[in-house]
């Protein structure tokens, strides 16, 4: 996710590093997969992933509700 949303930003910030190391809390073994969604519910997604950050990185910020 961060090497897309890297890309989607035209490389201009430092590319994303992996080192390894990990802070109490985080949760480092869990990935996605859409095979289930699929296979139970049906779900297919419209848009590829990199196409989907890409419009995550560049929308427009949302005003909080009032």
């Amino acid at each position: 996710m961060a090497a897309a949303l890297h890309a989607a930003g035209g490389g201009l910030a430092p590319a994303p590093v992996t080192t390894g190391e990990y802070r109490l809390g985080d949760v480092r073994h869990v990935f996605a997969d859409a095979h289930r969604a699929a296979q139970q519910l049906g779900f297919t997604a419209r848009e590829p992933f990199d196409a989907g950050m890409a419009e995550f990185a560049t929308a427009a910020l949302r005003a909080p509700p009032a």
